[in-house]
């Protein structure tokens, strides 16, 4: 087992410097993080936290900068996001080795995403629907 987090780390070590040589190639540089870096990444529960973390930062920047666009701009801004996201994805699943399989999970929770902003929309269509049923129940009851 010892020999195995070795190797992993290793492996890991290999990604970074790839992925680091890569950016420098497309001319991008290494900044610092904005939240807390990853922790307990072995876990679980840890890998959700820092994904959910990663998610929450992108959608505040992604909402930032489409209000930060022209008004007559801001589907273009949104539609922008979403592809060079998915670009980035892409890139970083493209990282590891096809026997990680990522790819499947990139898609499926892209696919997950999407559903998300509807399922939001509903939940809250839901809620206020009740509401305004509650204080317009007597009035069914006089037709």
């Amino acid at each position: 087992m010892c020999g195995e987090i070795d190797e992993q780390v290793v492996v890991g070590q290999d990604l970074l410097d790839q992925i680091r040589v890569m950016t420098r190639k497309l001319g991008i540089e290494q900044g610092g993080a904005s939240g807390p870096g990853p922790k307990g990444l072995a876990e679980a529960e840890g890998r959700a936290a820092y994904m959910d973390q990663i998610f929450r930062e992108g959608l505040a920047r992604a909402v930032s900068d489409v209000a930060a666009a022209e008004e007559d701009e801001t589907i273009d801004a949104l539609a922008s996001q979403a592809i060079a996201l998915a670009r980035l994805a892409g890139f970083i699943a493209g990282q590891l080795p096809p026997e990680a399989d990522l790819f499947r999970a990139v898609i499926e929770a892209m696919t997950a995403g999407h559903s998300e902003p509807g399922a939001i929309v509903e939940a809250h269509r839901r809620a206020n629907d009740h509401h305004h049923h509650d204080h317009h129940g007597s009035d069914h009851h006089h037709h």
